[in-house]
C-alpha cells in the first residue's frame, strides 16, 4: 500500500529529473512511496527519461498534450496519486530532497501540512537578484490577509490527503499552495526552514503571464474567503 505520493510538475526538465528521482528514492527508502511526474509534452524528452527511470524506481509519467501550467499539473497529479500523504517538489533541483523525510514525519505525526519555508528563521535563498526577492516578498504581502503562513508561495510542501478532499480547485499559474491554504481543511501547520538552491539546468518558467495569473488567483481567493465569512455569520 502506497503511503507517500510525491508530485513533480515538469516542462523541459530532463537533465534535472534524472538526478532528482534517484535522490527522492534515497530519502524515502523507509516508506512505500510513488512519484507522479506530470509533464506538459516537454520537447526535451522529459517524459521519455521518466519512463526509463520507471524500470528502477516507483515513478510514472502523465503526459498532457500541451503546456497548461504548473498548478493544474499538480492538481492532475493529486488525482492520479494514491498515497495517504502527498508532497509537491519542483523538478529544477532548487528544493533539496534531504528535507523529504522531515516533511513526511511531520504529517504522519500530527501536522496536517508541512511547508518548506524560505522565510522562517533558518531559511536561506541562494543568490537571488534584488528584483526576484522583491517580487517574491511583494507576492507574499498581497496574500497576507489570506493566511498567516510566512511562505505561502512555497512550491515544496506535504499534506494529508484529507486536507484537499473537499476542494474545488481553480488552478492558475504557479501558486497551488496558497489555494490549498485558503480552501483546505486543516488545523496544524509546520513551516520548516529550507535552503532554496539555484536552478542547475534549464530556464525559469516565470514570466509576465504567470504574474497576471497570480493576480487573478488572488482575486478569486479573496472572493472565496469573503463568501465563506459571509456564510459563517
Amino acid at each position: 500500500m502506497v503511503q507517500v505520493s510525491v508530485i513533480i510538475p515538469t516542462y523541459n526538465e530532463r537533465e534535472n529529473i534524472i538526478k532528482l528521482i534517484p535522490s527522492i528514492d534515497k530519502n524515502l527508502s523507509d516508506y512505500e512511496y510513488e512519484i507522479v511526474v506530470v509533464d506538459d509534452s516537454s520537447p526535451d524528452g522529459t517524459a521519455e527519461a521518466v519512463r526509463e527511470l520507471a524500470n528502477n524506481y516507483p515513478v510514472k509519467a502523465i503526459v498532457r498534450p500541451e503546456k497548461s501550467g504548473l498548478s493544474s499539473a499538480v492538481v492532475e497529479g493529486f488525482k492520479a496519486s494514491c498515497g495517504k500523504y502527498i508532497g509537491v517538489i519542483d523538478a529544477d533541483l532548487q528544493h533539496p530532497p534531504n528535507y523529504l523525510k522531515n516533511f513526511v514525519l511531520a504529517v504522519s505525526n500530527g501536522q496536517d501540512i508541512a511547508i518548506g519555508s524560505r522565510y522562517v528563521k533558518g531559511g536561506i535563498i541562494e543568490e537571488w537578484s534584488n528584483y526576484r526577492s522583491m517580487v517574491s516578498k511583494g507576492a507574499i504581502m498581497l496574500s497576507s490577509p489570506l493566511t498567516d503562513v510566512k511562505d505561502p508561495m512555497s512550491g515544496y510542501f506535504f499534506f494529508k490527503r484529507k486536507v484537499i478532499e473537499n476542494i474545488s480547485f481553480d488552478p492558475r499559474g504557479f501558486k497551488i499552495l496558497l489555494e490549498i491554504l485558503v480552501k483546505g481543511s486543516y488545523k496544524e501547520i509546520k513551516e520548516f526552514p529550507i535552503t532554496l538552491k539555484n536552478r542547475e539546468k534549464g530556464k525559469s518558467k516565470l514570466d509576465i503571464k504567470e504574474y497576471m495569473n497570480y493576480l487573478w488567483l488572488l482575486c478569486c481567493l479573496y472572493g472565496f474567503k469573503l463568501k465563506k465569512i459571509k456564510n459563517e455569520r
